[in-house]
């Protein structure tokens, strides 16, 4: 029975649910399960593409609690109100059909978002949905700032997963046939532009495919068969002509395979719970799905063309039952006749007006894509001539002074024809074309962006002509932007499709990239020059006046030199890109002190390590507490200190002096180079009070280094002077054999000589006073450490006391030498523990023992056990701590001494 349309004319109805397909057939064995999810990946990476990572979400027209959730849901569900009509539904002459009461309750059920529902209308596993997005999660991290449409999605998808990704080895190779199938069916049988089957690279995904078809290839990230295959596709995919966006790879936009992935994406529009229906979300699905437009090269007229076989083919499908389906594929033909009307040829534009209105409109019709397709053709030729005019006058100007890359008079020239659009040829074209002078800037804008990659693309380095041509480039992009905003400001979607037919030049990041690069070819030059050159450093004292190392001047100054030839760089983001360079440069100053001082040694490495004060089992051995008779401990007791010693004799102390001296100038040079940093910064128009703290904060690293370097290296001097070089004088020496004659006069002969090399050596007052006020601090220590653990080869008795006393003194004198020499009151400060422990010398045997005993008691409660514990040893010595008594005790040569021992601790009452 004939039903009648919205036009009023009558349409048959088909008997037969088979219809063939109008767009004919890929000639693949490509199953609709197989486009169906290479269909979803594709929709899936539009809406990621464009929706920057952010999840695909709706509500439910038809839920009651839906208006409560809207308002805290991204941009996506846009227009979602309880009571909103689906405006497609109104514009194909749909009724919105009434749910009945028992779908309330499966509405509840629904998915929830817009990426769910898709899912299920797709027919796509929970699995499968997983896999893809996870994909594409990684591709969009490995590819940042890089659009869709500008990968191959099948090859991409290649490189993200391996066999042990999927369950079975089966399913792994079906994934990895399908997605190749894709290509050969996007790339070699129906590509956008018409390939010659000579074409090599055609040839070569042809074998590639082939042997992947016989035997599985290996895929993954690392994949050497994914790469070539990569290279291989991607030549094929970006052929493109004038008319095709320039960074947009072609591999699924050709007929009839875009047509039938579209097709399937459209069919998601009719409930697979209720095939008579639309889904009631179909207002937000469809502009989701349009968002796939780029990838597939489908306009608006495709669209239409699609949408309205689609309507008319469910109709077909589903038993002719919904007239509904009918009326709309109707409605949706007259919007493709009037869209195959508006490609015919017609006459020239301009001598086609009429001045009646009515005329006019007529025109209108056509003119609208006429107009853009003249205007577009237009700028390309004027660009192209612009071109050639820079090419021969480059030519005929090399013996001229114009020295401006090619590239920079392009740009100003492309930038005067914009100018003379925009003023003179635009207002005209308007009456046909709203947005001609948008139109006329984003042609221009694509032909020189081809350019511009191509520049791009050659460079080697950075060089002040890459710059320049960058900065041009980035100043033309900024003047066409400019004309069309202010073109496509009464339009109605205010400019924002030209806007979008821009893609950016980006000439501001390529610049900060080289730039980056250019830093960081600088900072591992230095780092390899640093660890080169250390390594035959010899910190000679007299390879220079100042007293400091060769080296040490030499990273200054590669460092100072860096730092102009930066600011001489011709780039406006000085400011941004500076703490990154200081930043590497400190961390190679870092790296030099670090490596300088390493080996220098430390107070611990020189001191001799006491043992504790322990008693040993079942035995007569007292550790720690030096027994006369055991001579054998003297060698036990210099082990430590003579093996750590021997690590570090090729570190003379001069040469620890011009380490020391190195590392002032480095701190003195940094203050320097932060003036002349300041200055430059100045010369560029940034204000001094927000760069000062920056510049420092971007050398601490190296400052600190300098700091702690010259304070270990100082003390490590100190004390391998002490212990190590001066050990035959003080520790092999002094009072060995008898206090009277082996006195202190030897090691102050040989300390003073070395004081007097060291003043010499070290320029720096303040340095020099820190130096020796360690060496006095290491003397001092090393006379207590002879006194109180000087092993059995030396004994003392009370008449000794007066000449240990005058020893010490005559040491004090040494460093304060007649008012020259250390302040007083430091010498003082750092005197007191030996000066607290004299005295204990000077005290008879007998009330030794009873201080001993008391402080014991003290510290540990009475005792009713008839021996005393031993005492721990501590990090402190002092005239009433346990440990420093017992040992003056142990040194004490008289029978009161040994009998107490021997009572206590089981020594020997004969030393």
């Amino acid at each position: 029975m004939p039903i009648e349309n919205t036009a009023g004319y009558m349409i048959p109805v088909l008997s037969s649910n088979d219809l063939s397909d109008p767009f004919g057939q890929l000639g693949l064995d490509l199953s609709d399960s197989d486009l169906r999810e290479t269909a979803y990946e594709i929709f899936v990476g539009a809406c990621r593409s464009s929706g920057g990572g952010r999840p695909l979400t709706y509500v439910s027209q038809s839920s009651g609690r839906s208006s409560d959730r809207a308002s805290s849901l991204p941009s996506l569900q846009r227009s979602l109100t309880l009571t909103a009509a689906s405006k497609v539904k109104k514009a194909l002459g749909m009724k919105s059909k009434k749910k009945n009461n028992g779908s309330e309750s499966a509405t509840e059920n629904r998915p929830a978002t817009v990426g769910e529902l898709m899912r299920v209308q797709m027919r796509i596993s929970e699995q499968v949905d997983s896999r893809v997005r996870r994909a594409l999660l990684r591709i969009a991290a490995g590819q940042l700032g890089r659009r869709i449409e500008s990968i191959v999605l099948p090859v991409e998808l290649l490189q993200q997963f391996k066999s042990s990704d999927f369950p079975t080895q089966r399913e792994y190779e079906v994934w990895q046939r399908r997605n190749l199938r894709v290509l050969e069916a996007g790339l070699l049988l129906h590509p956008k532009l018409p390939l010659d089957r000579k074409d090599p690279s055609a040839q070569q995904l042809r074998q590639i495919i082939r042997g992947a078809y016989a035997r599985p290839m290996e895929t993954g990230k690392h994949s050497e068969a994914v790469q070539t295959l990569r290279t291989v596709t991607m030549q094929l995919a970006c052929r493109a002509s004038d008319d095709f966006a320039p960074d947009t790879c072609h591999w699924a936009d050709g007929a009839p395979l875009n047509l039938r992935l579209y097709q399937i994406l459209l069919e998601a529009l009719f409930d697979v719970e209720e095939p008579t229906s639309m889904i009631e979300e179909v207002d937000e699905v469809l502009d989701l799905i349009k968002k796939t437009w780029g990838i597939l090269g489908i306009d608006q007229r495709f669209h239409n063309l699609c949408f309205s076989w689609v309507l008319f083919n469910h109709y077909v499908s589903t038993g002719q039952v919904e007239n509904d389906f009918l009326f709309a594929a109707d409605n949706l033909l007259l919007e493709v006749k009037k869209d195959a009307k508006s490609t015919l040829d017609s006459a020239t534009i301009l001598a086609e007006e009429n001045p009646s209105e009515s005329g006019r409109r007529k025109v209108i019709d056509v003119a609208d894509a006429k107009v853009d397709v003249y205007i577009r053709s237009s700028m390309r030729k004027a660009f192209s001539q612009e071109s050639e005019k820079v090419r021969i006058s480059r030519k005929s100007a090399k013996s001229q002074l114009n020295h401006l890359p090619a590239l920079c008079l392009l740009a100003q020239d492309v930038t005067d024809l914009a100018f003379t659009e925009k003023e003179i040829y635009s207002p005209i074209l308007q009456r046909w074309h709203p947005l001609a002078v948008g139109v006329a800037v984003a042609t221009l804008h694509s032909c020189f962006g081809q350019e511009v990659q191509k520049f791009v693309s050659g460079i080697n380095e950075l060089t002040p002509a890459v710059i320049q041509v960058l900065i041009a480039a980035d100043k033309l992009e900024k003047d066409l932007v400019q004309m069309a905003v202010e073109d496509s400001v009464n339009s109605d979607d205010g400019g924002k499709s030209i806007i979008q037919e821009m893609t950016p030049y980006e000439a501001e990041a390529v610049i900060v990239d080289l730039v980056k690069s250019w830093i960081k070819t600088r900072v591992d030059r230095l780092k390899e020059w640093v660890d080169r050159t250390l390594q035959q450093e010899v910190w000679n004292p007299r390879a220079n006046r100042e007293g400091f190392a060769p080296s040490a001047v030499e990273v200054l100054r590669t460092i100072d030199e860096t730092m102009e030839a930066f600011f001489l760089l011709p780039i406006p983001m000085h400011p941004d890109l500076l703490p990154g360079l200081m930043s590497g440069l400190d961390r190679c100053l870092q790296d030099y002190i670090l490596k300088a001082k390493s080996g220098s040694g430390s107070r611990s490495s020189f001191l001799p390590v006491l043992p504790p004060l322990t008693r040993c089992r079942g035995g007569s051995k007292l550790n720690g507490v030096f027994k006369k008779k055991d001579r054998s401990h003297i060698s036990q007791r210099r082990t430590p200190m003579q093996s750590t010693t021997e690590r570090n004799d090729s570190y003379s102390i001069t040469q620890l002096c011009v380490r020391v001296n190195s590392f002032h100038y480095i701190r003195k040079d940094l203050e320097v180079l932060e003036k002349r940093t300041i200055a430059h910064l100045k010369s560029i128009g940034i204000r001094e009070g927000s760069i000062v703290n920056g510049s420092r904060k971007n050398f601490e690293r190296s400052l600190v280094a300098c700091v702690e370097g010259i304070q270990q290296v100082c003390e490590a001097t100190a004390y391998k002077l002490v212990f190590h070089e001066l050990s035959h004088v003080l520790w092999d020496g002094l009072y060995v054999g008898g206090v009277s004659s082996s006195r202190i006069e030897p090691f102050l002969q040989e300390l003073e000589q070395n004081l007097e090399v060291i003043a010499e050596t070290v320029q720096d007052n303040t340095i020099r006073t820190r130096l020796i006020t360690n060496i006095m601090r290491a003397s001092f220590e090393g006379f207590l450490l002879v006194l109180l653990a000087g092993g059995p080869c030396r004994s003392f008795t009370l008449e000794d006391w007066s000449i240990i006393q005058e020893d010490f003194q005559f040491l004090m004198d040494l460093f304060w030498s007649n008012g020259d020499g250390l302040p007083i009151d430091l010498i003082g400060k750092h005197s007191t523990i030996v000066k607290g422990v004299l005295p204990l010398f000077s005290s008879d045997t007998g009330s030794l023992v009873e201080k001993f005993k008391s402080l014991m008691i003290d510290g540990n409660g009475s005792s009713t056990k008839s021996r005393l514990a031993l005492p721990p040893t501590t990090d402190q010595w002092g005239p009433i701590e346990p440990n420093t008594i017992l040992r003056v005790l142990c040194h004490r040569d008289d029978k009161a001494a040994t009998t107490f021992l021997k009572k206590n601790y089981n020594l020997p009452k004969k030393l």
